[in-house]
């Protein structure tokens, strides 16, 4: 018997075929924790957002990333940072804010693998799983409104072509909508057609996706005299961003008999963003009067991805085999012009009023600048099955990273690195209900800048070490009982510290370290109510650190959070879901100079199917209209949770 290994909370029931499997193996076969997220199911309480529905999965927090302009979580106590994958290479980096409507799943692996995915964050990988052709014909339509005002629509046709290996897919996905923060919108439109043809042998998929967003760029709240403050927008009426993604991508398959098989993947990303920016610079040490900031700014953004792999699947004797062998690379060009100028006015800490005049052309502090980033890979990995009990998972990568900046008058290299990680694993299968497993894996990510000898900074360098079980058995009312159990570690060295024996100089010494338990279980109390039950204790600190924080918690970073959801299908047309997300009070800053209380946030979601073709859906978010803060970056920027949010939807099948 198979275990699945799913921290997820919400089953996945869909029309389509299942999306691929995280880096290519069955779930249960991974040697480490991942969650596959039904964002559709998900939605149902009113979220539409990555970050609205991801803190009910242990791990992982909600991240900032630059005030909403594109999403973000901490997973294992760090940012990814916007870094995320679309169907496995790089995603549009910056900005862009995915409709959960048009992903099929939303992947979560714990503790990042770098030998698939190259550089990131030591606390995991997430990949968005983009909905694509299948050959059963299927057409729907769904509408949704809600409070904060805001229309969403959503048409998605797939269709086979008779008599033919191909199969065709069209979503378009709109809104038109508030965030409930004063003068902060969120409309979007995403056009996404898609073409698969496939036969016993060979596949490509080919796709075209345009994107469009405004969502005003928000200065977020503060922290003021130990207390957030709360329900106050700092963002001027005159602000604006208008955000366009094109994206081209294609997937090809090849089985060569024998066990052969190749796979290329490619995709070519184009984005632009003009956006006007008014609002506050910083807190103040003293006083109510923020400093007001203006910027204008027009980015163009150019990405390119691809990955070719060789794989073959073979017997030897007992054991089963998949290996793997790999090429990839990524470059992403931002060319940036931007006009700002700090302090021409000012906005009151608690009544900010926007009566000033916008500032003249030529009292703005004009920047032009290009980057350029580039990462090249080989890599190898194998996964062995031994017998019905044994899996050993193992996998090399190097990597190559360059970093290039330019502006009309200066130009220089920014980073020139390498590094090789390697990712080790193994599952047991004890009895057909328990399996344990365990697993080592690196990670890095670029350093940007050099020493004091003018020597480029060497990557930062993560390991975590994970340590778990996870049990399914069937109970009497005919579902499974799911339990994860894990313990982990992550140590991260060649952190940038302060240089004390040269001003301004940065070194590697710095050093963090995150550790902790999760755990979560899926119980069928009854035929009719299933609970879910998560948990995470993280202990997630600097562990060397030249600038006085040393032995301090990462910021952001509870020491306790966990969820409740009860699901409850009292007859084959009715689903109600009851979630509760607690989160303990945790470190506002690195310095923990402050603490973000804690907080608990309930959502409610019901499904009624009218018909065989029409299905109601409404769902509230923050049913008790709590205020709360979702994540802080420092006093000046607390992130002030979704004021409560309602949603009544239909879809139609036609």
């Amino acid at each position: 018997m198979e275990l699945p290994n799913h921290d997820v909370l919400i089953v996945d029931v869909q029309r389509s075929p299942p999306p691929l499997a995280i880096y290519g193996q069955a779930p249960d076969k991974l040697p480490q924790s991942n969650t596959r997220i039904n964002p559709q199911q998900t939605g149902n309480n009113g979220s539409n957002r990555l970050e609205d529905f991801a803190d009910y999965t242990p791990g992982v927090q909600l991240g900032r990333n630059q005030a909403g302009i594109g999403s973000d979580v901490y997973l294992r106590g760090y940012p990814l940072n916007g870094n995320m994958q679309l169907d496995g290479l790089l995603d549009v980096q910056g900005f862009y804010l995915r409709d959960p409507a048009t992903l099929e799943s939303i992947e979560i692996s714990k503790g990042l693998n770098s030998v698939l995915f190259g550089s990131g964050s030591p606390g995991g990988t997430l990949n968005y799983v983009s909905k694509q052709p299948y050959f059963s014909p299927q057409r729907s339509g769904q509408f949704t409104a809600g409070s904060p005002d805001s229309l969403h629509t959503v048409l998605d046709v797939n269709q086979p072509f008779a008599q033919t290996n191909w199969a065709g897919r069209l979503l378009m996905v709109g809104q038109q909508g508030e965030t409930g923060r004063a003068n902060v919108g969120d409309d979007r439109f995403t056009f996404l057609p898609s073409l698969l043809w496939q036969t016993a042998q060979q596949s490509l998929l080919l796709e075209l996706e345009h994107g469009w967003q405004n969502r005003e760029y928000d200065f977020d709240n503060v922290f003021y005299q130990g207390k957030p403050i709360y329900n106050v927008s700092y963002v001027d009426p005159r602000s604006y961003a208008q955000r366009r993604m094109n994206r081209v991508s294609g997937t090809y398959t090849r089985d060569w008999g024998n066990g052969w098989e190749t796979l290329l993947q490619a995709n070519q990303i184009d984005a632009k963003r003009d956006e006007r920016w008014i609002g506050f610079a910083y807190l103040p040490v003293s006083g109510t009067a923020l400093p007001g900031y203006y910027r204008d700014a027009q980015y163009a953004q150019t990405q390119q991805a691809l990955r070719a792999e060789l794989s073959r699947h073979y017997t030897h004797g007992m054991s089963q085999h998949h290996t793997r062998l790999g090429v990839s690379g990524h470059s992403v060009e931002i060319d940036l012009k931007r006009q700002f100028r700090t302090g021409l006015f000012s906005l009151d800490l608690f009544n900010p009023t926007f009566d000033f005049p916008l500032p003249d052309a030529d009292k703005l502090t004009k920047r032009e600048a290009v980057t350029l980033r580039k990462e090249r890979a080989v890599y190898w990995q194998h996964h062995a099955e031994i017998g019905d009990r044994w899996g050993i998972h193992a996998g090399v990568r190097n990597s190559q990273y360059q970093a290039d900046y330019a502006s009309p008058t200066l130009a220089f290299q920014e980073t020139d690195a390498a590094d090789t990680s390697t990712a080790l694993g193994l599952t047991w299968q004890a009895t057909p209900h328990w399996q344990a497993f365990a697993s080592r894996n690196e990670s890095f990510a670029p350093n940007i800048g050099m020493d004091k000898n003018e020597q480029f900074f060497a990557p930062l360098q993560g390991v975590q070490h994970e340590i778990g079980v996870r049990h399914q058995h069937e109970t009497r009312q005919g579902k499974p009982l799911n339990s994860n159990l894990s313990v982990y570690r992550i140590d991260q060295e060649n952190v940038t510290t302060r240089d004390a024996s040269e001003p301004g100089a940065l070194m590697l010494t710095g050093k963090t370290r995150s550790q902790g338990v999760e755990a979560n279980v899926s119980i069928p109390v009854s035929k009719k109510l299933t609970v879910n039950t998560a948990y995470n204790y993280s202990d997630a600190r600097i562990t060397a650190n030249n600038d006085g924080n040393t032995g301090n918690h990462l910021h952001n970073i509870p020491r306790h959070s966990g969820s409740l959801t009860l699901d409850y299908t009292p007859n084959a047309r009715t689903h109600l879901t009851l979630g509760a997300v607690k989160v303990g009070k945790r470190p506002g800053d690195d310095a923990n100079s402050f603490d973000v209380p804690a907080y608990t946030r309930l959502d409610a979601g019901a499904t009624w199917q009218l018909n065989r073709n029409t299905t109601l859906k409404a769902g509230v978010r923050n049913l008790l209209n709590e205020d709360y803060v979702a994540a802080s970056e420092g006093v000046d920027f607390i992130v002030q949770g979704r004021k409560r949010t309602v949603t009544l939807g239909l879809e139609v099948d036609f």
